[in-house]
């Protein structure tokens, strides 16, 4: 650990003093910029990504743990969060708009979005609620839509696996962009593999001196899922116990942006409607319940920018949002294979089943002060209220779907009476910043929160009838430095973090609330042109993420860290350019060891991967491409765990890989 502290350090220790610039993010300005990584659209369509893992080793701090296909876990400044509502803690946007309703998370998120479709992708780490809402506790990732270009282009691509996958961008309009994504992949396990389709539409057009600026998202994924399996060496590492698991989503979102600029003011209305649908088999559960959910939702932001008192400079803004959930699990066979309370407890037939509506409000202010040192002064302030109408379409508690009882007890599945809960919360931050000699220095403290979600709530099991809850908060403080220059740039945050109410299960399985924890780390992410051939790229993690409370029954201790936390991790991008016609990029990708599991007993050694990716212009329309991943083939694992059912389990990783791509440009 002292050697990592020291190696980032001396990488830092290469730049010095530049001009810096602000950034602008979704449309409001964070000005803790050390915090904001952006991939540009450059480099998006440079990795081609089959999976936003591969995009977002490009931000410090961000690990996004790969599952079977498309699936994936989320860790940003965190350990890799798995309960029911974990993902409550990252909020995903597109153009700034929630891509779900706050409270009705996915755990798999980020294949509801079209990165490959993107201008670029921004990601904001620590808390960032006092502007984005309850479900930027951890952080935020935000898809930029299509911009206009010069140029079309048409993108087809084939795999060793004998995967296809095509991209075709018409963007050389004025008023109307299109984006079309195609993807068939064949998977590396056994009877694996998925279908998904993406499209972004985009029109800018105007009424009277008002701009309008609508967007249509819709992607589709078909899947064959692939389960953890108890060894991630070949050849294990094809097998899939699980041939008969699937997932299929769907998903639209349709907003448009109305807005104008009134003086120094910047006005703006912003609708939207989303759906989403969802049906895969639990094949991880006994009896492999169906799972079947849904969402319709509408809501609307107003925002005021530019506001200006002598030297402050004010922003407001408001959200309203309604939507309606659905939801139910069905066990289509009786359980005979388990163990007898198994059998028992989990009868054939419907779980549950209920419908949720939602609404929030929530209104919030930014605050910006410059005096003429050079200091600048910034805050956010965020207040919201959320609200769950819950209705259970079947009989409450512990029983059967046709009212009988279970055995042993009762079912294990129990469903709560109908309810009408509401959660109250305010986040804020405060900040500054300051320039020096070295570059410019930041100092944040910030609060953030994110609500329970429906999953937390109102699927319960054995003899729990209610959840009494909270919802969950974090502090952090935050100091960091960022300094820019013609050939390099570079910044590096230093974190501390604590968070209480953290919501879980407890060793009868009831959901409850009352964890603690701690969070510390350092990021440093930056690159450096040595000269027109050669330039590097790095975005580098330390942290440690720890229990701040005791569990005995859950083998939790305070001071143990949490598992799925790796203390290093990141990569580093070698790139040559030659002749203007060809790019060369060696990526070294490495992660440390890990616990799996509460207690520190159980961990996962870590691995190493090396990534090349290659580009050649054959003319000024015409490119090719080729990347190879896990370059020297390791055997090593995209996830690792313990089950106390089944012992040390893992996710392997993909073997050696090799895609070939080819881009036509045209107009």
């Amino acid at each position: 650990m002292k050697y990592a502290y020291g190696l980032l350090l001396s990488v830092f220790s290469f730049f010095v003093l530049s001009e810096l610039e602000e950034i602008t993010v979704i449309n409001s300005k964070w000005l803790f910029l050390p915090s904001v990584d952006q991939i540009e659209e450059e480099e998006i369509y440079f990795l081609n990504s089959h999976h936003l893992k591969e995009l977002l080793n490009l931000s410090s701090g961000v690990w996004i743990s790969r599952g079977s296909g498309q699936e994936n876990l989320i860790s940003l400044r965190s350990p890799v969060l798995t309960g029911p509502g974990a993902c409550g803690s990252f909020q995903i946007t597109e153009d700034g708009i929630p891509i779900r309703p706050a409270g009705f998370c996915n755990v798999n998120n980020l294949f509801e979005i079209s990165a490959n479709l993107a201008s670029q992708v921004e990601v904001i780490k620590g808390p960032s609620s006092a502007m984005f809402g309850g479900n930027s506790l951890h952080g935020l990732i935000n898809i930029k839509s299509l911009e206009p270009k010069d140029a079309n282009d048409i993108y087809f691509q084939i795999d060793k696996n004998e995967s296809l996958r095509s991209r075709v961008l018409l963007r050389n309009s004025s008023n109307t962009l299109l984006g079309v994504e195609l993807d068939r992949d064949k998977g590396f396990r056994n009877q694996t593999g998925f279908d998904q389709q993406k499209m972004v539409i985009k029109n800018y057009g105007s009424f009277r001196d008002w701009s309008l600026q609508t967007l249509i998202n819709f992607t589709n994924l078909n899947q064959e899922t692939a389960g953890y399996i108890d060894s991630y060496f070949h050849p294990t590492r094809i097998i899939n116990v699980n041939p008969e698991a699937y997932r299929d989503a769907k998903s639209l979102r349709i907003k448009t942006e109305i807005s104008k600029n009134l003086d120094a003011l910047d006005i703006s209305l912003i609708p939207y409607i989303r759906f989403s649908s969802m049906n895969f088999i639990q094949h991880y559960l006994p009896g492999q319940p169906i799972e079947k959910n849904g969402q319709k939702s509408a809501g609307l932001f107003f925002n005021l920018l530019g506001f200006k008192v002598n030297n402050n400079s004010f922003g407001i803004g408001s959200q309203i949002e309604f939507a309606h959930v659905n939801l139910d699990q069905y066990q289509p066979d009786v359980l005979n294979s388990s163990n007898a309370f198994n059998n028992a407890v989990r009868p054939q037939g419907f779980h549950y089943d209920f419908e949720v509506k939602i609404n929030l409000i929530a209104s919030y202010i930014s605050h910006e002060f410059e005096s003429k040192n050079s200091l600048k002064f910034f805050s956010n302030f965020r207040v919201e209220y959320l609200k769950y109408d819950y209705d259970n379409l079947m009989s409450d508690g512990r029983l059967r779907d046709d009212g009988s009882a279970c055995e042993r007890g009762g079912c294990f599945y129990s469903r709560p009476a109908d309810s009408k809960l509401s959660f109250k919360d305010l986040s804020h931050r405060i900040g500054i910043s300051k320039e020096i000699d070295l570059g410019k220095v930041f100092v944040q403290f910030s609060k953030g929160h994110r609500p329970p979600q429906i999953n937390e709530l109102f699927r319960l099991q054995k003899s729990q009838t209610l959840a009494d809850l909270d919802s969950e908060k974090i502090n952090s403080f935050e100091i960091a430095i960022e300094n820019l220059g013609k050939n390099y740039s570079n910044k590096l945050v230093f974190y501390y973090s604590k968070k209480k109410n953290y919501i879980f299960k407890d060793a009868d399985t009831n959901m409850v609330v009352g964890g603690k924890s701690r969070h510390k780390g350092i990021e440093i992410k930056g690159l450096r042109n040595f000269n027109t051939i050669f330039s590097i790229k790095y975005a580098l993690n330390i942290a440690g993420h720890y229990y701040d409370f005791t569990d005995i029954n859950r083998g939790i201790i305070l001071g143990n860290e949490i598992d799925t936390a790796p203390n290093v991790f990141g990569s580093i991008f070698l790139n040559f350019k030659f002749l203007n016609k060809i790019i060369l990029e060696i990526e070294q990708e490495f992660m440390d060891e890990y616990f799996t599991e509460p207690s520190n007993i159980y961990s996962y050694k870590g691995h190493y991967l090396t990534n090349l990716r290659t580009s050649y212009d054959l003319n000024r329309d015409v490119s090719f491409n080729l990347s190879v991943l896990n370059l020297f083939d390791k055997e090593y694992a995209e996830r690792a765990d313990f089950s106390s059912f089944s012992g040390e389990r893992f996710f392997p990783g993909i073997p050696l890989k090799w895609r070939l791509g080819i881009n036509y440009k045209f107009n």
